[in-house]
């Protein structure tokens, strides 16, 4: 048989392939000779070969079709243990903490990483294929402050809540999470939308910047209390919104835990606090951490709520009705407010 009328088995699909091999060992079995089922088949004789020692090891079994392509973990440039560690070390730890010049976990950050614990400098492609083996996918990441002190912020978790916590079921009260916000009418555009390939999306949006403000406090149990305002946070629209919270939730001590902001240390602030100290008690977040404020969550629901709204507000008395609006739906819907306590950097503070 000429060269050229062997058939390269390789180019046929793996059915075909299974199909060719049982049928030529079936031949050998039946009295054909190699060379006579390789002319028959079209194929080498160091094929047929082949296809009778695979038989003879393991039956026909053996020549049926195999997954084509690396085993799971064949020829991996990192070991099992070394993936482990790897993992560990994206999982508990930010870049810097192990020396490596970033701020967030990237392909370009892991690929050092691995490098400098095992000695492999492997492409980024490839680590971005580990790390979509190992569970991880790109995310828009949280902020949070260069300056927060990640000493404060532990002992708040593991000391002070915790005894605010006793605190305040010691004499039946009842913990709130403060906080203020703002919208602008100019910022109210959706952060993203779909367009043609090639053209940007349009978000129309009023040039009018006029704005307001509010203020809440909510709590785990669902408890939601608000007061919308105009103009700069000061102490006294501060004390307007505490005068207004202890009347609102008769009976009970409220503890509220509020941000470092100055109109929360204002003078006239703590002078009518220590006036009112049998109805509230102030407690202060470490600062730079809002991550750590549950009311945080009730801001981002209103400005995407503000920003998903058809029409839009183009004054601010339209703005101020649409948010009075949302938040007095918000007050009906206690289950959604508990469920803010359910984000992951806030889960703490949960019922």
């Amino acid at each position: 048989m000429a060269d050229s009328d062997i058939t390269d088995a390789r180019a046929l699909s793996q059915d075909a392939q299974e199909a060719l091999r049982i049928r030529g060992v079936k031949m050998l079995e039946a009295g054909f000779t190699q060379v006579q089922v390789a002319q028959a088949l079209g194929v080498g004789e160091r094929q047929v070969r082949r296809w009778q020692k695979r038989f003879r090891r393991g039956g026909w079994k053996a020549l049926e079709k195999r997954t084509r392509g690396r085993r799971p973990g064949e020829q991996e440039a990192l070991t099992a243990a070394q993936q482990q560690r790897i993992v560990e070390a994206i999982r508990s730890k930010n870049p810097d903490q192990l020396r490596i010049p970033a701020l967030l976990w990237t392909r370009s950050s892991v690929q050092d990483l691995i490098e400098r614990w095992c000695g492999v400098r492997l492409e980024v492609g490839t680590v971005g294929r580990y790390l979509r083996r190992w569970g991880f996918t790109l995310k828009r990441p949280t902020r949070r402050a260069l300056e927060a002190d990640p000493v404060v912020v532990e002992a708040w978790l593991s000391e002070e809540y915790p005894k605010i916590r006793a605190k305040a079921k010691k004499d039946g009260g009842l913990i709130l999470w403060q906080d203020e916000s703002g919208l602008r009418l100019d910022r109210l555009t959706a952060k993203q939308g779909y367009a043609p390939r090639g053209q940007r999306a349009i978000a129309p949006a009023t040039s009018n910047r006029q704005g307001i403000n509010m203020i809440s406090a909510l709590a785990n149990t669902g408890e939601l209390r608000f007061s919308i305002f105009e103009g700069r946070f000061t102490g006294q629209v501060f004390i307007d919104f505490l005068d207004r919270l202890v009347r609102s939730i008769p009976n009970r001590k409220l503890h509220l835990i509020c941000d470092n902001h100055t109109g929360h240390h204002a003078k006239v602030v703590k002078k009518w606090v220590a006036k009112h100290a049998d109805q509230i008690e102030l407690h202060f977040l470490p600062a730079h951490s809002p991550e750590l404020n549950p009311d945080e969550q009730l801001n981002q629901d209103v400005k995407r709520h503000m920003r998903e709204i058809h029409p839009k507000p183009t004054d601010k008395t339209t703005l101020r009705d649409q948010l009075a609006r949302f938040l007095h739906r918000r007050q009906r819907q206690p289950h959604i407010v508990r469920a803010y306590f359910q984000e992951a950097s806030v889960r703490y503070a949960a019922a």
